[in-house]
């Protein structure tokens, strides 16, 4: 087959290598699917270690956009790099097993890392990285150990996709889980963007418009097990089964604050953890402290897939952003020996005490539009979303207050709230308990959240009922964080049944009785790390080149973040998205936009819902105009998709799913 080969001059500092780029690429699999890569090589003779990078975001748009510059980075200091697209996604043949199936993904890539080993350009030491889904199948493909896999660095990914991201602390996610439903809809829906002049691509979009004919609609699975059940356990990644050395990479404010570290924690081989204040997007894109990850990474790949030994195993295993104080520190281990731990009470009058008060009790009415300010779980990486000021939904919440705190304390770890509750009214319950700083002036900073479906408070395996009036002790455990909160400012335990639109509104707003003091003291318990006595040394973090285009195919992009508040009836609105133009390698063109927006009225939250719409217009290298339009309406317990595609103004697919 014919393929697209490109050969361009390598500009960034330390780069050895001119990069050669061979496009489409066909890796076949042992049951006769064959999946779609991008390979890039330096320029030089022979053979080279390799990376292996596996999605579902195709690597002749979305994802390919995203990282090209990561490629060509890694080319050009002797890497040999592989973006393979997932079977039946993108150029790849064969059915699309399912959303997020760790098991069945992780055995493709662990077949594509022992092909890319056999190959003439390989040394056969492979690596394994990417970032969000990249970074959860870098974990999987771990797992299922293929011999000649060495190393890894998994970005902003988790081993638990249900406790993590689907329904944390059972609590079901609402606007960044559906926002994303609608825009893979529309990607699920689009032609390869490589034209071979075989047609191959044709072949292979029918072959993937098929499965939507049949009604095979991922969506409509995954909605309807909103318990961890089966289905969620063969989707959990054994992290104690890796045994290649491993480098993490997360965010303070992404989607997986808790499961990176928490990850870290567990794996027992050398390894390395980078945690700075970002959100979803690569560390070097970031608009706070951006960081050159793709130099320290490339220095893990050549201790372990070229056997230089450059010292980077003997450096501290953990770097991390302290934020409040803004600076950068090394540890020795996560979580950190040192932590202390304090215990604050709630107490009467709104206070938060170093000891359990007198008996108590105080009622709460939910509000289910509380969370606006929390940030946005976007995992779609536009950018955007840090959490705003806290001060409107604390008074929307039940909150206790501790006094000016007499000297510096640095959060870092993942808080605890074990809260002591009786439901009053409703049928349903979620606790959502924040930890706030206060400044003096009154601006309420968000530290960490954490949320616990009662239902699930015996664990996730065991959902079990809730009798009304009875007081039940619920332990809520929080996201990791690290943040130096100053002398003289407060901290808060912010109480609230929503978290709107991070989680989905229950039916009914509830009614609350939360008890405080001796017999049912509701507490958080914080992790105080003091000062080091002998600090760790590392080596300084570097900054990214500033002359590097780190978006080459991306002619314009906007992202869409919009908070509305109506002031009659009190709806909350939501949107996130973005708009996007990209100009493809292979002579295509696409324009993207994509936009879901969550809206919950007070007085009804059983109607809440998320909207999402996508349109993409294509013009293909060949001259073919295609059209895809996706509309969806989402609400905790149904879903309605419509779509059609339209090639030169004439309708191609059209396709309508509910369940």
């Amino acid at each position: 087959m014919q393929r697209l080969e490109e050969t361009t001059r390598a500009a960034t500092a330390g780069a050895r290598y001119d990069v050669r780029v061979e496009r489409n690429v066909l890796v076949p699999l042992a049951d006769g699917a064959e999946l779609a890569a991008d390979l890039y090589l330096p320029d030089a003779g022979g053979p080279h270690p390799t990376l292996v990078s596996y999605y579902p975001y195709h690597k002749d748009d979305l994802i390919g956009s995203l990282f090209e510059y990561a490629r060509r980075y890694f080319a050009a200091r002797g890497y040999a790099s592989l973006l393979v697209d997932f079977r039946g996604t993108g150029g790849s043949t064969g059915v699309c097993t399912d959303t997020f199936d760790a098991a069945g993904e992780g055995k493709d890539g662990a077949e594509v890392v022992e092909w890319a080993a056999a190959q003439e350009w390989s040394t056969g030491s492979v690596g394994i990285w990417g970032m969000s889904y990249g970074g959860i199948l870098s974990l999987a493909i771990a797992a299922q150990r293929p011999p000649h896999l060495k190393a890894m660095a998994p970005l902003y990914g988790c081993d638990d996709i249900w406790r993590h991201f689907v329904a944390p602390g059972g609590s079901p996610n609402c606007l960044g889980n559906y926002a994303r439903e609608s825009f893979m809809l529309a990607m699920d829906l689009a032609p390869p963007m490589y034209q071979d002049a075989d047609g191959r691509w044709l072949r292979v979009w029918k072959q993937q418009l098929e499965r939507f004919e049949a009604g095979d609609i991922h969506s409509l699975r995954w909605q309807a097990r909103p318990d961890y059940d089966e289905h969620w356990r063969t989707r959990t990644i054994d992290i104690e089964r890796i045994q290649v050395p491993g480098f993490f990479v997360g965010g303070w404010r992404d989607i997986f604050p808790e499961a990176v570290p928490d990850a870290f924690a567990r794996l027992q081989a050398p390894k390395r953890l980078l945690m700075g204040p970002w959100v979803h997007t690569p560390p070097d894109w970031s608009p706070l402290e951006p960081v050159d990850w793709l130099y320290d990474v490339t220095r893990w790949w050549d201790r372990w897939l070229k056997d230089d030994h450059n010292g980077v195993d003997a450096e501290p295993a953990v770097t991390l952003f302290v934020q409040g104080c803004d600076a950068w520190r090394h540890e020795a281990e996560w979580p950190i020996a040192r932590t202390e731990r304090m215990t604050l009470y709630a107490a009467q009058d709104g206070g938060l005490t170093h000891e359990a008060g007198a008996a108590a009790s105080d009622v709460y009415e939910a509000d289910p539009a509380v969370g606006t300010a929390a940030g946005l779980w976007d995992p779609l990486g536009i950018g955007v979303g840090y959490p705003l000021e806290q001060s409107g939904d604390d008074l929307r919440s039940l909150t206790y207050t501790s006094e000016p705190l007499t000297e510096d304390a640095e959060v870092t770890g993942s808080p605890e709230a074990v809260i002591h509750v009786a439901l009053e009214h409703g049928s349903e319950l979620h606790i959502v308990a924040k930890l706030n700083a206060v400044a003096p002036d009154g601006r309420s900073t968000l530290l960490s959240t954490g949320w616990l479906n009662a239902r699930h408070r015996d664990g996730a395996d065991r959902p079990a009922p809730i009798e009304p009036g009875t007081t039940m002790e619920l332990v809520v455990p929080m996201w990791a964080t690290s943040y130096l909160v100053p002398r003289g400012h407060r901290l808060r335990l912010s109480l609230a049944c929503a978290d709107f639109p991070r989680i989905w509104p229950t039916p009914e707003n509830p009614s609350i009785r939360c008890h405080i003091g001796t017999g049912a003291p509701t507490a958080i318990r914080v992790p105080i790390v003091p000062p080091s006595p002998s600090p760790q040394a590392g080596p300084p973090l570097s900054r990214p080149e500033p002359d590097v285009d780190r978006a080459p195919w991306i002619g314009a992009a906007q992202p869409v973040w919009e908070i509305r508040h109506d002031a009659v009836d009190g709806t909350a609105r939501v949107s996130l998205g973005a708009d996007l133009t990209l100009q493809l390698p292979t002579g295509a063109r696409l324009a993207f936009a994509h936009k879901g927006e969550a809206k919950v009225t007070p007085s009804r939250p059983h109607a809440a819902s998320v909207d999402g719409e996508a349109a993409m217009d294509i013009r293909m290298a060949g001259g073919e105009h295609v059209q895809v339009d996706t509309r969806s309406r989402f609400t905790r317990e149904t879903m309605l998709l419509n779509a059609r595609v339209l090639v030169d103004g004439r309708v191609f697919f059209e396709g309508r799913w509910a369940n």
